[in-house]
C-alpha cells in the first residue's frame, strides 16, 4: 500500500506527530511519503491508498496554507468529475485527520471542526475516513498559556508517550486496513 502523510505544522509540533506516522507506517513496509504542504506542493490524493492529513489548530480549522491547498485540490477534482453526487466511496482509498492543539481554553473541542473539516474533504473525494487524532502540543512562544489552560501544564507536547499513543493508533489503522482487505 502507498501512503501519504500531509501535514502544515508552525512551530514544529505537528511535524513531530507527522514524524511519529510516518516512522510507524516505514516500520510496516507501508511506503509513506512524508510531505509539509506548501505554495508549490502538488500531489494527487488518488495515488495514494492511506492518506494522513494533519495542522495545527489555527482558529478551529487548519492553516491557511493547508486550505487553500486542500481547496485547489477540491476544485480540481471537481472539474475533473472526480466529486460525484452523495461522494461514493471509492475502495481501497483511506484517510487519517488529525492535528494538533494547545487547549488554553477549551480543550480538545478546539480541534474537533479542523478534522471534521479534513474529514468532509476525504470523504467527498471518495475515501473512508478511518479516525480521527487530536494531540496536545505546546506552544513555543506563550509560557503562560503553556501552564493556565483545562489541560494544565502542556510544556514539552507532544512528549514520548503522546508520540508512542499515536504509533499505536497507526498500528490500530493498519489492523483496521488488513481487516478490509482480508
Amino acid at each position: 500500500m502507498k501512503s501519504l502523510v500531509l501535514f502544515d505544522s508552525m512551530s514544529g509540533n505537528t511535524e513531530k506527530v507527522a514524524a511519529a506516522i510516518c516512522k510507524t507506517l516505514e516500520s510496516e513496509a507501508m511506503a509513506p511519503q512524508m510531505t509539509k504542504v506548501g505554495k508549490e506542493t502538488d500531489l494527487d490524493f488518488y495515488d495514494y491508498d492511506l492518506v494522513c492529513v494533519g495542522s495545527p489548530v489555527i482558529d478551529w480549522l487548519p492553516t491557511q496554507t493547508m486550505m487553500n491547498f486542500i481547496k485547489k485540490k477540491l476544485k480540481g477534482y471537481n472539474r475533473q468529475g472526480l466529486i460525484k453526487p452523495a461522494a461514493p466511496i471509492i475502495p481501497g482509498k483511506f484517510g487519517v485527520c488529525f492535528g494538533t492543539f494547545a487547549g488554553p481554553h477549551i480543550g480538545e473541542r478546539e480541534a474537533l471542526p479542523m478534522t471534521m473539516w479534513f474529514r468532509s474533504f476525504l470523504e467527498h473525494i471518495g475515501f473512508t475516513v478511518l479516525d480521527s487524532w487530536h494531540i496536545v502540543g505546546q506552544f513555543n512562544n506563550r509560557e503562560d498559556l503553556n501552564i493556565s489552560g483545562r489541560l494544565g501544564n502542556i510544556r514539552n507536547r507532544p512528549n514520548e508517550n503522546d508520540l508512542a499513543d499515536v504509533e499505536n493508533r497507526v498500528r490500530g489503522v493498519l489492523a483496521s486496513l488488513e481487516a478490509w482487505r482480508s
